[in-house]
């Protein structure tokens, strides 16, 4: 007699959705489809294209590691031109000698914080117009997109030209440079923030009858500002460090000094300033990293 609980394949019960995904996830290999084999060879091409215009030569790399020895052993000891300052505590003035690079680097301190602060202002209106949930029209929204593109694709040192060539060689060019060259890629993290907001918040506001400005402050700021401060935070970071190179065109900040250094072949006063330059920039980090998290 044939076993009756034996069911024929045709017969067996299909799988179910939780089954299938068991087995997916027990499965160590994954499952390979024309599409990614497709995307794994255009990847290596894109890859070995890069390599061939990049001309990546390790051999030649590893012959010029001598050169390279001989250069940092040329950046010891560090040197400092000293120089005094003066400094006026409690109707007191004191005359401190202090390195040259000191100015500079508190000068470009200074040029990211305005040029920072410049920026943040002036990208809330082009996050808020480029951003599809809050753009008042489609073409408002593309064309803002756009100009964003342009600002981003111009370097910085670029602008700096720009503007040292309208106000004159000064630490204000550089202020320039920083606060229009940001807005590009701070607008776009603005929009990319107010995109990503919980649309039924800012609906419950609306419905009380709250008009553009009441639906900004209480249904999409609260959402996006921890975002924002965050992005914030993260280009004056960056900010300190495009300033040192803004000085290479006479923008003002630490970068004249060190193109200084660099023409008369004083690569031990570099690297005492590339030293005060790190160390700067760590403050930095750990301060910012402190404010980043009070908002997020």
């Amino acid at each position: 007699m044939e076993n009756t609980n034996a069911l024929t394949p045709a017969l067996q019960p299909a799988k179910s959705k939780p089954d299938l995904s068991r087995e997916q996830l027990l499965n160590p290999l994954p499952r390979i489809s024309w599409t990614s084999v497709v995307w794994f060879f255009v990847v290596v091409a894109i890859y070995i294209w890069g390599l061939q215009g990049t001309r990546v030569n390790l051999p030649e790399l590893i012959e010029g590691v001598p050169n390279i020895i001989n250069f940092i052993i040329r950046l010891f000891p560090p040197e400092y031109t000293m120089k005094e300052s003066h400094l006026a505590l409690l109707s007191i003035d004191l005359v401190v000698s202090l390195p040259e690079i000191i100015g500079a680097i508190f000068e470009t301190v200074q040029m990211a914080i305005i040029g920072t602060t410049r920026a943040i202002f002036a990208s809330v209106p082009f996050g808020l117009l480029a951003a599809r949930n809050t753009s008042p029209h489609p073409y408002i929204y593309q064309t803002v997109r756009m100009v964003m593109n342009v600002i981003r694709a111009v370097p910085e040192i670029i602008f700096a030209l720009i503007f040292v060539s309208a106000v004159g060689l000064g630490p204000f060019g550089g202020v320039l440079a920083l606060a229009v060259g940001s807005i590009g890629f701070l607008g776009k993290l603005y929009a990319e923030a107010i995109e990503a907001l919980d649309p039924q918040q800012v609906l419950a506001v609306r419905a009380t009858g709250a008009g553009r400005l009441h639906v900004f402050l209480y249904g999409v700021l609260p959402q996006v500002l921890p975002l924002m401060a965050s992005y914030s935070i993260y280009l004056f970071e960056s900010n300190i460090r495009h300033a040192t190179i803004l000085g290479l065109v006479g923008a003002g900040g630490v970068g004249f000094i060190i193109s200084k250094y660099i023409a008369l072949f004083q690569f031990r006063k570099l690297m005492g300033a590339l030293i005060l330059i790190v160390l700067t920039v760590t403050v930095i980090d750990r301060l910012s990293d402190r404010l980043r998290k009070r908002f997020t």
